[in-house]
C-alpha cells in the first residue's frame, strides 16, 4: 500500500506523542499539527507513521476485554471509577522482590521505591512460600461495575469497601497506566483508553 494515499488532509491520526491532524500531503511527506500544543512539523517517513498507527489500533483492540461493545462500555466506565476510588497493593516476599521489581520496571519504566504506597516487602517466612500477592481495594459503588473476566469480588476488612485479590487484574491495571497506591495520573490512564470509550471512562470518573 502507498502510505501517502492512506493519510488524508484533514484526517485525524495518532502516534506515540498524541493525536494530530494532517494539514498537507506533498511529495510523500506530511505536514502535521498536534492537537495538544498546536505544534506543526513535517514528517517524511510515512511507512513508520502508518506502522505506528496500525500498532496503536491493534493494541486498542487487544485492550478491550469483550467482543460486545456494551460490555466494554461498562468495563471502561469501571476503569474511570477506579482512578479516584481504589488502592492497588503488592505484598512481596523477599525472594520474589527482584522478579517483581523487574516486572514493574518493564511496565512502568521505573523502579518501585521503598516508600511507595502499596509496595510491601514481607519477610515473614510463612508468607514467603506463597509468592507475590496483589490486590485491588475499592469503595463500594452505588452502580454496576465490571472488572473483566474471572474477577471474584469479596468484602474488605475496611468498612464500605470491597476487594479483589488478583495478580492478573492488578498487572492489567498497571499496564493501563495505574500505579501502586491510590494516587493515579488521570492523563496517563486516559491516554490509554480507546477513543470510542473515552465517554464511558469520563462517566466513571464523575461517579
Amino acid at each position: 500500500m502507498n502510505e501517502s494515499s492512506f493519510f488524508k488532509v484533514g484526517g485525524r491520526y495518532r502516534n506515540r506523542i498524541g493525536w494530530y491532524e494532517v494539514l498537507e500531503v506533498k511529495n510523500n511527506t506530511l505536514r502535521l499539527r498536534f492537537e495538544d500544543n498546536n505544534e506543526e512539523k513535517w514528517a517524511n517517513d510515512l511507512v513508520i507513521l502508518k506502522r505506528i498507527w496500525d500498532n496503536i489500533q491493534n493494541e486498542e483492540s487487544i485492550s478491550k476485554p469483550y467482543k460486545k461493545e456494551a460490555s466494554n462500555s461498562l468495563f471502561f466506565k469501571t476503569i474511570g471509577y477506579l482512578v479516584k476510588h481504589s488502592f492497588i497493593e503488592a505484598i512481596i516476599p523477599q525472594k520474589s522482590k527482584d522478579g517483581f521489581d523487574a516486572n514493574y520496571f518493564r511496565i512502568k519504566g521505573k523502579k518501585p521505591g521503598k516508600s511507595m504506597r502499596g509496595y510491601y516487602i514481607h519477610n515473614d517466612y510463612e508468607v514467603d512460600k506463597w509468592g507475590t500477592e496483589m490486590r485491588l481495594t475499592f469503595d463500594k459503588p452505588n452502580c454496576d461495575l465490571d472488572f473483566g473476566k474471572m474477577c471474584n469480588i469479596v468484602k474488605s476488612p475496611e468498612e464500605n469497601k470491597l476487594r479483589i485479590n488478583s495478580n492478573n487484574l492488578c498487572y492489567d491495571l498497571l499496564n493501563r497506566g495505574f500505579d501502586l497506591g491510590d494516587k493515579q495520573d488521570i492523563h496517563i490512564i486516559e491516554s490509554k483508553i480507546p477513543d470510542n470509550n473515552l465517554k464511558d471512562f469520563r462517566e466513571g470518573l464523575n461517579i
